[in-house]
């Protein structure tokens, strides 16, 4: 029986009898309420009933002063077991009749004051049909709740009766249904595995349950008889584990003893457990030896690092659950220097910590990465130190400078015209002359300074500690660079040739300002186009009106960028003058940029800035096809006449664009224009840079009706000899001739002479800047053929201009 009480259908049960009085306790909880509410709306519903009667005689007996009446109504009420206090007064509060009897006394009573209060008043007004709502009086009576709910408080009792009956009911079935289905086997189970014996347990089964039975106990001990067998089979295997086991240790020790790293196994003292066969080779020991051996006895081995065997041995159980990564240079018996790379990781064997090392030998890896690491620090070609190198180092004398209070410079080297010995001589022959610059550049600076190249033919030199004083400093500074300019400028010998190679170099001195090391470079470099600009070979400091400079073309090239995609350029339009006739042959489309707070923006100021940023590529894409559409709108107004030829220039980078003539043809396809009106100016630089590949471009655009002009004739190169060849139609002069040509003897016969070389070569000439009658007299004396300039009309807006051709076609109606 005490077998019982601790069994699993003793505890099921007892879980059973308390879910089934708390679901009970709550069904009766639920019951009770309901009912409650149920007894409370039919008293409600009774006391209603009950005035209902009462006020109509109650009503009389007050209209009438019929005490009598009063009387009898207030008995009637009291003949309700409920109600135990009446009374009927008149509209001024004259009790009229009044009645009552005693409350009985119940052992519910105090339950009732709890749940619902001891008693509750009810009371109507009283009053007589046809007198509207006049109030006569009024009856009053008090309830006793605890009679009023007696009949709840029976229901109540029978309910939890019940309920208890059945829930203690159920308990002993599932007392008895848990005992025979679950208890009993279970007992008996736990029995006959206790009796089985642990060196043979196949000896004996456990007793099948009744073939009928297939829940979870059956199948238990189905799988405990399964077990059995299968605990049976393990312990016939566990020799041949064994021996497996032993083999295994033996191909470990095999495995490890033959890997090409260190192994070893060392106690908190330093003492050598185990090690492997490499590991001994490389202490010069064999495993014997080593395992009655301390790390401390091979210093020669720790000699870069010798505080390594402190950290490898005894350390503390915090490192036992992590690996700690050591690295170095160590030593081999034979002296060879080693780049060891491992880790060292505490284990517990036997109750005793252990520090278990192992170790490889990582030097061919390192010096690859050693290799790698300086590659990418250094230019391949002249071993100098590259931009990433000179940057790091950069960074660090800033900081030191500005430390210590003291002044450097950086010296921005560019050599001039070094593209003509790769292109005449060839890559390599520059490749050496490179070479050789680097080797003067480190002979001039000290030993502290720094040389870097960083791409091409530029060189940048940080001079450090130069100074406390800035004045000082950038004296010194010049020193150097001059002592440089002179030393690279001293020829250089190729097989029988001479090379003389000169450069140009700009000067910043820091730290005067808290400028970065990008900025210096910028500001350094600023300074040495500011050289190229003013002819080469010299030394520039940068200064405050470069770094202005630099910073309006950044500023305005942002700005450009917006314009095209905002359409603030537009096109003005300058008259072309027929010397002879001084009619309107055509026009020149200028470019000019509306800026929306600055107004129309000087053509001088945008244009360069939009060559040197590649803007004018886009552009000078747009000009062509702003002045073929204007075109094809004064042609479709009749009032482009035939002949007459717009001018658009053409920029050498837009020119020499591989796509420049697809360009134009897209542009030709889907705006057609009339037949030859469209001219294209382009300068002698455009030409002379690479004649073929000019001639075809112009050819290829003369095919598609296009004539050409060369612009500024007689300010670039000596492209005379050229010129028979270039399928162009006009030369114009440039305004530097015609603006003294009035009392400059030497710009009256340049011009003359570029006139008749025209005329000779078939070829249109046009003069630019034509601003006064004098400039005109003298043109048409030497034959030219067009001009134009401010003496007819300034460059005009496209209403204007079109306006002005208007003009000229009714003028011409007229005079014919």
């Amino acid at each position: 029986m005490q077998a019982f009480f601790k069994g699993i259908s003793f505890r099921l049960a007892k879980v059973g009898v308390i879910l089934a009085f708390v679901l009970g306790l709550v069904m009766s909880s639920i019951q009770l309420y309901l009912d409650y509410q149920g007894q409370e709306e039919a008293l409600e519903a009774l006391i209603n009933r009950v005035i209902e009667v009462a006020a109509p005689p109650a009503a009389r007996a007050v209209h009438t002063l019929d005490d009598d009446l009063s009387v009898e109504v207030v008995n009637g009420l009291l003949t309700y077991d409920f109600i135990y206090n009446v009374s009927i007064t008149d509209e001024l509060g004259n009790v009229l009749a009044r009645g009552t009897k005693p409350r009985k006394q119940t052992a519910t009573a105090w339950l009732t004051r709890h749940i619902a209060g001891d008693s509750r008043r009810y009371n109507a007004s009283l009053s007589i049909p046809g007198y509207g709502d006049t109030t006569t009086g009024k009856i009053e009576f008090d309830v006793d709740l605890d009679t009023a709910l007696a009949g709840f408080f029976d229901r109540s009792v029978f309910v939890i009766l019940s309920g208890f009956f059945r829930n203690m009911l159920l308990v002993l079935m599932l007392f008895g249904a848990f005992y025979y289905l679950l208890t009993r086997p279970l007992i008996r189970l736990v029995s006959e595995i206790k009796a089985i014996n642990p060196e043979h347990p196949a000896e004996k089964r456990l007793t099948s349950l009744p073939d009928h039975r297939t829940d979870e106990l059956a199948q238990l001990v189905t799988s405990s008889n399964q077990m059995l067998n299968a605990v049976e089979d393990a312990l016939g295997r566990r020799l041949e584990v064994e021996e497996e086991l032993r083999n295994s240790e033996q191909m470990v020790s095999n495995v490890v003893n033959n890997l090409p790293a260190i192994v070893g196994l060392l106690n908190k003292d330093g003492d050598i457990k185990f090690c492997n066969q490499y590991m001994a080779e490389f202490y010069g020991k064999d495993v014997g030896t080593m395992l009655q051996s301390n790390m401390g006895d091979f210093e020669f081995v720790y000699r870069d690092d010798p505080e390594i065997i402190p950290r490898l041995v005894g350390r503390t159980n915090d490192y036992y659950d992590q690996a700690v990564p050591f690295e170095g240079y160590f030593y081999s018996v034979d002296g060879k220097r080693h780049y060891m790379q491992g880790n060292v990781k505490g284990i517990s064997m036997r109750g005793e910590d252990y520090n278990l090392i192992v170790a490889n030998d990582m030097t061919d890896r390192k010096s690859a990465e050693d290799k790698m690491e300086y590659m990418a620090y250094h230019d391949a070609l002249t071993n100098l130190p590259n931009r990433l190198y000179l940057v790091e180092r950069l960074e660090h004398e800033l900081c030191r400078a500005r430390r210590h209070n003291y002044f450097g410079a950086v010296l921005f080297i560019d050599l001039d015209h070094f593209k003509n010995i790769n292109d005449s001589l060839g890559h390599p022959v520059g490749d050496q002359v490179l070479k050789k610059v680097a080797n003067r550049l480190t002979d001039v600076v000290r030993e502290e300074d720094l040389v870097a190249r960083l791409s091409g033919d530029e060189f940048v030199v940080a001079l450090t500690v130069l100074d406390s004083e800035i004045e000082t400093a950038a004296l010194k500074a010049g020193e150097v660079a001059e002592k440089i300019r002179k030393y690279i400028s001293e020829p250089y010998y190729h097989e029988d040739m001479k090379l003389h190679v000169s450069c140009s170099i700009g000067i910043v001195v820091y730290s005067d300002k808290e400028s970065s090391v990008h900025e210096l470079l910028r500001f350094a470099d600023t300074a040495m186009y500011q050289v190229k600009e003013k002819g080469r070979d010299a030394i520039e400091f940068f200064n405050v009106d470069m770094a202005d400079k630099v910073s309006r073309q950044l500023v305005m090239e942002g700005e450009l960028h917006r314009a095209l995609e905002d359409n603030q350029f537009e096109l003005f339009y300058q008259s072309k003058i027929c010397a002879k006739t001084d009619k309107v042959v055509g026009a020149e489309a200028l470019l000019r940029w509306r800026h929306p707070e600055r107004g129309l923006v000087s053509p001088v100021e945008f244009i360069p800035i939009l060559e040197t940023s590649g803007l004018i590529l886009d552009v000078g894409q747009w000009v062509i096809e702003e002045a073929c559409r204007q075109l094809q709108i004064w042609h479709e107004m009749g009032v482009w006449e035939e002949g007459m030829k717009l001018s658009i220039n053409i920029s050498p980078r837009q020119f020499r664009r591989q796509a420049f003539v697809d360009d134009v043809a897209k542009i030709l396809h889907h705006i057609p224009i009339p037949e030859k009106s469209l001219d294209m100016e382009i300068t002698e630089g455009v030409v002379i840079h690479n004649v073929e590949e000019a001639i075809s471009t112009l050819t290829t655009l003369t095919s598609m009706g296009i004539s050409f002009s060369l612009d500024d004739f007689g300010t670039g190169y000596s492209s005379i000899s050229y010129l028979k060849r270039l399928p162009v139609s006009t030369l114009k002069i440039d305004r530097s001739f015609i603006r003294d040509i009035s009392y400059d003897r030497s710009d009256r016969v340049l011009v003359e002479t570029i006139i008749t070389m025209g005329r000779l070569l078939d070829l249109n000439v046009i003069a630019e800047g034509v601003e006064d009658k004098e400039q005109v007299e003298i043109l048409k004396g030497f034959n030219c053929d067009y001009y134009q300039g401010f003496l007819f009309c300034k460059p005009l807006m496209v209403e204007d201009f079109q306006q002005l051709l208007i003009s000229e076609q009714k003028s011409l109606q007229q005079l014919g």
